[in-house]
């Protein structure tokens, strides 16, 4: 049986054209994929943002580290004192400092303390580093020169112990 010239047309027809259900499905699918793009490209961007203040912050806060460890005068270390640094704002740092049981080395803690800043999205917090320091000039303070007095007296009588131990050998 041969087709009439009209079932000819209605069957091209279908098969070379799309349904509007198909374009109104394939544009569904476009526009949730890009709303998805946009939705990850912006949460990507802002994860790049809060990795580079992090960085900035942990920058700043090891060069605030080593302006204060710098510092040979102990009284001037002991009193603490405030430091501007470019992400942070105004740090303000305190210290502890002990006398340790090796000769002329103290173990000092370093607190920073610092209010943050708005415009680079960095929130005001507080960190502490131990550090163990030898200062030799810190031992002739008073508050460690009979501590490092006794030290010395023991640290020589264990150097004479130990000579003695080898005579007998």
């Amino acid at each position: 049986m041969s087709e009439s010239p009209k079932e000819r047309i209605s069957s091209n027809a279908l098969s070379n054209g799309f349904m509007l259900l198909e374009v109104l499905i394939a544009l569904a699918l476009f526009g949730m994929s890009a709303v998805f793009l946009v939705e990850g490209v912006g949460l990507v961007s802002k994860e790049i943002v809060n990795r580079k203040n992090f960085r900035d912050l942990e920058g700043d806060l090891v060069w605030i580290r080593a302006q204060v460890f710098e510092q040979t005068d102990y009284e001037k270390m002991e009193d603490g004192g405030d430091i501007q640094a470019l992400t942070m704002g105004e740090v303000r740092w305190e210290t502890e400092i002990e006398m340790t049981e090796v000769l002329d080395v103290f173990r000092v803690s370093l607190t920073l303390v610092y209010d943050g800043n708005d415009e680079f999205e960095v929130e005001g917090g507080e960190k502490t580093y131990v550090m163990y320091l030898f200062r030799p000039t810190w031992s002739k303070n008073s508050d460690f020169a009979t501590e490092r007095g006794r030290l010395l007296d023991e640290k020589r009588k264990q150097m004479e112990q130990m000579r003695e131990d080898r005579r007998r050998l």
